[in-house]
């Protein structure tokens, strides 16, 4: 899978998700929609630092994208203008902004999550002190909270997220929901003391080539080790699925690639990387996992 993310290459991060302006009346018109849409519809009033609350999938074409994950997923898409509001059933999962390509450069998909922080300001400064890139804001969205996208030393993105309202409560993932999300990496000591230091992980679980970031007790992220050199790591999320060999027959039959099959991951037939037809990364995962203990 090391060489797979070189030859897939890994996606940059348009500027465009955010406004680097201060509040909400700047904000671009997807990002004014983006803005009123809170990421849960039952706050529990509380902030879970380090747990990865939301998501938000930049895309050249959001309604090829959308018909992908409704087909491949079951999920309800509301189309709002540049923005579309994504259900599992009846929980608010995540977003999708309309990205339209700048001149001659092909723009593909890319997921970006958002991860809980108390003090988006406090937060991105450390994320700076530490090496890491404030992209845009800390700004104001409305609904949604106070929001910054950052990026960590090795080029990863994400953004920092205080939520309105608070976080949504922790609870078992669903079918169709989000399992967690993991941070791809050559350099995993680096990354791993990197957010450490700005989400406040406590400890760390270490694996064989995976690591688990921790805070009380509670898994928050993956960290997978990577071989090959690379420009820019990433985060790629991963959604819990049922039957992995039968999800990734479909995305083959909606359009999107199966980049490691569920039988040629190291967990043998629990996990996979596929690609939507946009070209954003992520994985399907059955948990607890049937085949073995291991990760993909």
């Amino acid at each position: 899978m090391q060489s797979l993310v070189r030859y897939v290459g890994v996606l940059i991060i348009a500027a465009v998700f955010l406004s680097g302006c201060s509040n909400f009346g700047k904000l671009s018109a997807g990002g004014v929609e983006m803005a009123q849409t809170p990421i849960t519809e039952n706050p529990s009033g509380k902030t879970y630092p380090g747990k990865f609350i939301w998501h938000d999938l930049l895309t050249p074409d959001s309604l090829s994208a959308g018909k992908f994950y409704e087909k491949l997923f079951g999920w309800q898409i509301d189309y709002q203008g540049q923005y579309a509001v994504v259900r599992n059933g009846d929980k608010l999962i995540a977003g999708i902004l309309q990205v339209e390509p700048s001149g001659d450069r092909t723009r593909e998909g890319v997921w970006i999550p958002s991860v809980s922080v108390a003090d988006v300001d406090a937060t991105a400064s450390l994320a700076k002190a530490n090496g890491g890139k404030v992209l845009n804001g800390p700004v104001d969205m409305g609904q949604r909270g106070r929001a910054a996208l950052i990026s960590d030393p090795q080029r990863a993105d994400l953004v920092l997220l205080s939520a309105k309202g608070g976080d949504p409560a922790d609870a078992e993932a669903a079918i169709g929901d989000w399992l967690w999300d993991e941070i791809w990496t050559d350099d995993p000591d680096n990354t791993e003391d990197f957010y450490a230091s700005v989400l406040g992980y406590d400890e760390i679980a270490l694996g064989n080539e995976y690591d688990v970031f921790k805070y009380k007790g509670k898994w928050r992220a993956g960290i997978r080790h990577l071989r090959d050199d690379n420009e820019h790591m990433l985060w790629v999320p991963v959604v819990r699925v049922a039957d992995p060999e039968a999800i990734a027959q479909r995305v083959r039959e909606l359009g999107g690639v199966v980049w490691v099959a569920p039988d040629e991951a190291p967990s043998k037939g629990d996990t996979a990387l596929i690609g939507d037809t946009t070209g954003a990364l992520l994985l399907i995962q059955r948990w607890p996992p049937q085949a073995s203990k291991g990760g993909l």
